[in-house]
């Protein structure tokens, strides 16, 4: 009953982000910069996943599917589609569990990596869809674009009346005569 209460909360939840979100035209990037606590230790990463490319964060495999960006010049909003795989079971996690459970988990981990979150987190609202695992906490910043190609600096050509020799198309050469042309080809009978 609580979870059923739980998920038609996050349903009327997302809708209502929906709603609002409707209004804004969202632009789809390739990559995300996620922030990961480790709440063990207290360090804080920020992490860039690409789509379609998954990254390790401790015990944690984290794939990108989708990332959504408004434009600069709207209302700042991120949303990432997440799947976040455990790898392997830490001894935290298995705090509180029966020793039926531990025998359950451990086999489990290491055959397959179990789905600890699949869902959209929203970089406005963190709390509205977030990871929940006892060791780690992960959240979206920003969806972003790769950075654009930069340009050569500007070549200057010096002013000068003889040519460059780069100038110079190949096969032309440098007098002033006109080439020869080519000649044709004698007709096969």
């Amino acid at each position: 009953m609580k979870s059923l209460l739980r998920m038609a909360a996050f349903a009327a939840a997302g809708l209502s982000l929906v709603g609002l979100a409707s209004a804004a035209t969202y632009a789809k990037q390739d990559r995300a910069t996620l922030r990961a606590l480790d709440k063990i230790t207290g360090r804080s990463t920020d992490i860039v996943v690409k789509v379609g490319e998954p990254v390790e964060f401790g015990s944690l495999r984290i794939e990108l599917k989708a990332c959504f960006q408004t434009p600069p010049d709207e209302v700042p909003e991120s949303a990432a589609f997440l799947k976040v795989f455990s790898t392997h079971v830490t001894g935290n996690e298995l705090l509180g569990m029966t020793l039926e459970e531990k025998a359950a988990a451990i086999p489990a981990a290491t055959e397959e990596a179990p789905v600890v979150f699949s869902g959209w987190m929203y970089a406005s609202s963190p709390g509205l869809s977030a990871l929940e695992h006892p060791v780690y906490d992960i959240w979206v910043i920003r969806c972003t674009a790769p950075a654009p190609v930069k340009l050569p600096d500007r070549v200057t050509i010096p002013l000068g009346d003889e040519p460059l020799t780069d100038d110079v198309p190949a096969g032309v050469s440098l007098s002033d005569e006109a080439p020869a042309l080519p000649e044709e080809p004698e007709p096969i009978d």
